[in-house]
Parts: C-alpha cells; sequence; structure tokens
C-alpha cells in the first residue's frame, strides 16, 4: 500500500483534527516511550495494547488515532516517514522506544524487529511463555531503517512488533475489533493482559 501523504506534515494540512484523526499522549516521567502511530482504525488493536502496556509498566505513551467512520488506511504514515513533533520530542527523551504495529497474516503470529536485539531477544523470550507464535521481522516492515523514530531514542535503537489481524482479534473477548469493541474494556481479554505483562517484564529487565 502506497501512503497517500508523504509525511505527517503534509497529512495535517490537509485533514482535520478531532474529525479525521487525534493524538493521545500519556507523560509519567518514564524513560520507557510505547507508541501505537497507525492507531485506531489504521491497525486496528495496537492504540489499546500500546496503553494497557503503558499503563501496566507506568511508561510514557503516544498514539495517533484515525477516528473516521471510514476509509481511514488513508491516514496510514509509515514510521521513517512520521515527523510528528510531540512524538519526536517524547522519542528523543526515552532511553528505549516500542512502536507497536498491526499487520496482515492468516495466523496469529508476532513479528519482532527494530535495532534493539537485546530488548527484542527478551519480549521474544516472553512472549513464547504465553505460547505466541514469533518470527524475525521480514523487509519492509523490519523497523531497522534509522530515519525509523522508533531507532531515534537516546541509545539509537527500538524495537517493533507487528501483530498479524488473528492475532489482535484475540485481545478482544468476543473476538471483534470495532469501534465499540476496542473502547469496551470490558471486551479486553485475559490474553490481551497476559501479553501486555510480558512485554514490561521484558521492558524493565536488565
Amino acid at each position: 500500500m502506497v501512503d497517500q501523504f508523504a509525511s505527517i506534515t503534509e497529512l495535517m494540512e490537509h485533514t482535520i483534527e478531532g474529525k479525521d484523526w487525534e493524538i493521545i499522549t500519556t507523560n509519567r516521567d518514564s524513560e520507557i516511550l510505547v507508541t501505537a502511530v497507525h492507531g485506531g482504525a489504521i491497525e486496528r488493536g495496537t492504540s489499546e495494547l500500546a496503553q494497557l502496556i503503558a499503563e501496566e509498566g507506568a511508561f510514557n505513551y503516544y498514539t495517533f488515532k484515525a477516528i473516521r467512520r471510514n476509509h481511514n488506511d488513508a491516514l496510514h504514515v509509515t514510521s521513517s516517514h512520521f515527523d510528528e513533533l510531540v512524538l519526536h520530542d517524547m522519542v528523543k527523551n526515552s532511553s528505549n522506544v516500542l512502536s507497536i504495529h498491526g499487520c496482515n497474516g492468516k495466523h496469529s503470529k508476532v513479528y519482532i524487529g527494530g535495532q534493539d536485539q537485546r530488548l527484542g531477544q527478551r519480549i521474544e523470550a516472553q512472549l513464547r511463555t504465553l505460547g505466541v507464535e514469533l518470527e524475525a521481522a521480514p523487509a519492509p516492515i523490519n523497523g531497522m531503517s534509522n530515519d525509523n523514530f522508533v531507532n531515534q531514542g537516546q541509545t539509537a535503537q527500538g524495537v517493533q512488533l507487528e501483530l498479524t489481524v488473528p492475532l489482535r482479534k484475540q485481545f478482544f473477548n468476543n473476538g471483534k475489533y470495532g469501534l465499540k469493541d476496542r473502547e469496551n474494556r470490558d471486551n479486553w481479554s485475559a490474553f490481551m493482559h497476559q501479553f501486555a505483562a510480558c512485554i514490561v517484564k521484558a521492558m524493565i529487565s536488565s
């Protein structure tokens, strides 16, 4: 899929905040930042997972959420072109950055990418305890570019997770991830909480 907008700057010039999209941040004075830049109805379930991880770990949180009734895919801007100022300010003040994404796929799987291989290995080890299928992220979703914001924190390396649709649907008790399904926290599954707990444990371990 080719992005409609070459950057977030261009997207913001042609769309309306509060109608097409919104940005939600939480600053908990943490050195760890958890993000979902294709949140809301772009890559569904990513905002909710990032939010839960940040809450459980007391980490900082950033999400760009598409909130249109339809055609939300048009608001996708690839991470290496995501030049949003609030995000980049949070990133440069973070020692560890985790970027949550969604991808296509027929099977429930997590692809691990980004330049922080040590953290990636810790996350992999934790998620294996849940029986999650994992694989090294292939290009072009491997998050290895220096231009990707996930690799622009204080350590110049971060982790990018790509979660398939079947896996993200497991985060919700009814197996659906429409707007009402995602916003109803009572519909957030035990698996989603366990998944988040594994990520938190990996992030805080040395």
